[in-house]
């Protein structure tokens, strides 16, 4: 700070007195003088004019009309100085000019209140600004990091929501590494319900690196909930916490409480992976079913696949096809249904054949082709999918023999139905002899 005084000394000198109006000019014209040499970006100029009128003039001019810009003529200050420092060839001016404008940065601490000012934004800025001249500046980042928190103190909300995260994760990080859990456990958890989905990621990792025996953090946070017992944060770790351990059964409380609290798609969702997980089909398709009578578009069309997989799961081919036709028609530009309904049939096969497979039977795998064909058709993203189905099921079609004693010709329709076993009557579908 005693390289900023010499030079506003300096300045002193050259405009004859800290009282001294520049040139003579009024202080009206000094404000405009200093904005537009400001906007013209003669810097050194507006320099001289700039330190009369914070000293004079820091926060009013009665002259002026209107609202006086004092924060402004502060800011302004704040990055000629900043320039001025990268004109300096001697690290020492450098060093002063910069002190020069952490001085403003204190000035304005000092002078306006969180009404006048927005104070947040302030402390945002000397962060940056400490980030910013982190080479010239001796431990600029601890000095930036204080301003972070500051400003986080402020408006936990704003700050954990700026610039994606970054300036939150950079506090709770700078704790982490001391290994000072508590503050770091205090930001995140006023920070957390603000935070985006990669700062949540962040914040669990940073759990994780900062408690590494799950039953101490089992402990921990069961305690925060007795506290907090509705708090789905606290659940959500938990039930995490109580997966990594392999408490199923805690798990499955976990889960259901996050249910009560808030049935909310991702909570329910929840349960029906646990419950598919656990091959319980059946809950799985409830809470699916509950999921699905809320969703829309593409997202509906999914769980209606994931009900159509978990009957499939069960054997029930009938409302496995069901849900996929469902499916296929929320989302007319998916293949995945159409995969699924190939499998179906083919499973079909399976169940009526067993191992005593028939001519008749393998007609059926013409249908499986038809399906896989409509899946590549509907969208070319799963054609890897289809290739490696196609070469499990193409080579089990009818031969030409085989078509031969059946008295099946290329090009013809056949029916896939009772006509062939009494198993494949529901299938009741037409395809094409190959």
């Amino acid at each position: 700070m005693a390289k900023s005084i010499l030079i506003l000394i300096a300045a002193l000198v050259m405009t004859s007195a800290a009282g001294a109006q520049p040139f003579g000019y009024t202080p009206l014209q000094i404000q405009s003088l200093f904005s537009e040499d400001f906007r013209n970006e003669q810097y050194e100029q507006a320099l001289i004019y700039g330190r009369w009128l914070i000293e004079a003039h820091p926060k009013e001019m009665e002259e002026y009309p209107g609202n006086y810009p004092a924060e402004r003529n502060f800011r302004r200050m704040i990055d000629i100085y900043e320039y001025m420092s990268t004109q300096q060839e001697d690290p020492a001016l450098r060093e002063a000019y910069l002190d020069s404008s952490l001085h403003m940065f204190d000035r304005v601490f000092a002078l306006f209140t969180e009404e006048e000012i927005d104070k947040y934004r302030w402390h945002f800025n000397r962060g940056r600004f400490y980030q910013s001249n982190s080479d010239h500046i001796r431990n600029a980042f601890q000095l930036a990091l204080k301003s972070y928190e500051e400003m986080f103190r402020l408006d936990p909300k704003r700050a954990t929501e700026s610039g994606g995260g970054y300036y939150v994760q950079l506090i709770v990080q700078n704790y982490a590494r001391q290994n000072d859990r508590e503050n770091a456990f205090a930001i995140i958890n006023e920070a957390e319900p603000f935070a985006d989905e990669n700062t949540r990621d962040f914040f669990a990792q940073t759990r994780n690196d900062l408690i590494t025996d799950p039953g101490e953090r089992i402990e921990l946070l069961s305690e925060d909930l007795k506290e907090d017992p509705g708090n789905i944060e606290l659940m959500q770790e938990l039930y995490e916490l109580y997966q990594a351990v392999g408490d199923r059964s805690e798990a499955r409380k976990m889960a259901e409480s996050m249910y009560e609290v808030e049935p909310s798609i991702a909570n329910i969702t929840r349960l029906a992976d646990k419950a598919e997980n656990e091959g319980e089909y059946r809950q799985a398709i409830r809470y699916l079913s509950e999921v699905h009578e809320i969703q829309q578009g593409a997202v509906k069309a999914r769980t209606s696949l994931r009900i159509a997989e978990n009957y499939l799961s069960l054997r029930d081919l009938q409302e496995a096809r069901r849900f996929a036709r469902r499916a296929a028609s929320e989302d007319s530009n998916w293949g995945e249904p159409q995969i699924t309904i190939a499998q179906i049939y083919a499973e079909a096969v399976s169940r009526c054949a067993g191992s005593d497979m028939t001519r008749i039977d393998k007609a059926v795998y013409w249908l499986v082709l038809d399906y896989l064909d409509r899946a590549i058709q509907r969208n070319s993203g799963v054609s890897a999918a289809v290739n490696r189905l196609y070469r499990i099921y193409e080579p089990v079609t009818p031969t030409a023999e085989e078509k031969f004693y059946q008295n099946w010709n290329t090009g013809e329709r056949i029916r896939i139905d009772g006509s062939l076993r009494d198993c494949y009557s529901w299938i009741a579908e037409e395809t094409t002899i190959r």
